[in-house]
């Protein structure tokens, strides 16, 4: 009980700290004069929800950590592949933004593909666990961790779908020749996140994380308020 109540506590306020840095960056963004300021403090908002996620994590043990260096690791080597050779998904190139940049690639890149693998693989989790207890739907154990990986890669890619118009729009990175995002951009995404996924679903780590939904959930509001009323 006493943990319960301790982790109740984390929840809502690593939920009340995305929150406050989300609203602010909308109202920002939206109704001020102040763009340029929010706009290059990015960078920190990717960091604090790195932070919060792992504040929020229940027992933080060796596997969690190489996942986390699994993630960053590979995040890395995607980007850049990608933005090198456009063998991953396309012709893009990325502006300063973002911070110092390894071969092209924003350092924090890595952080970024974290955050979102472990919010997406911890959403697929609890999505099944509701199936499992609501409405008695159950697959075989051999299935399962494949269900669960698809599942979240899917994910992985609905929410780069929103966040890749955001990007465009805040001078994050650009796509060539045109502007537009090929759609080879979220095949390369969801292979890409398949193959993390399956290091969530069978790593020993908790993988029940209320906050890792609220925060995919406060970011695909904050991607899609900025599209339809950024300008």
């Amino acid at each position: 009980m006493v943990f319960s109540n301790i982790f109740k506590h984390k929840y809502r306020l690593a939920l009340a700290i995305s929150l406050l840095f989300h609203v602010s960056a909308i109202i920002g963004l939206l109704f001020t004069k102040y763009n340029d300021f929010f706009i290059e403090n990015t960078p920190l908002n990717l960091i604090i929800s790195m932070v919060l996620v792992l504040y929020t994590h229940q027992k933080i043990n060796k596997k969690l950590w190489f996942f986390f260096a699994a993630c960053i690791f590979a995040g890395l080597i995607y980007e850049i592949v990608g933005i090198n050779t456009g063998f991953l998904f396309g012709d893009y190139e990325y502006s300063n933004v973002m911070g110092i940049k390894v071969f092209g690639v924003p350092v924090l890149l890595g952080i970024l593909w974290f955050t979102t693998m472990y919010c997406v693989g911890s959403l697929s989790f609890q999505f099944y666990n509701f199936l499992k207890v609501k409405h008695n739907f159950k697959i075989s154990t051999k299935i399962e961790p494949h269900f669960l990986a698809i599942i979240g890669a899917f994910a992985a890619v609905f929410l780069d779908f929103f966040l890749e118009p955001v990007a465009i729009k805040l001078n994050f990175w650009q796509w060539f020749p045109y502007g537009e995002i090929p759609i080879y951009n979220y095949v390369c995404w969801f292979f890409g996140s398949l193959i993390l996924q399956y290091f969530f679903v069978n790593l020993s780590f908790n993988k029940q994380n209320k906050f890792a939904v609220y925060l995919f959930t406060i970011q695909l509001i904050f991607f899609i308020t900025i599209i339809l009323f950024y300008k």
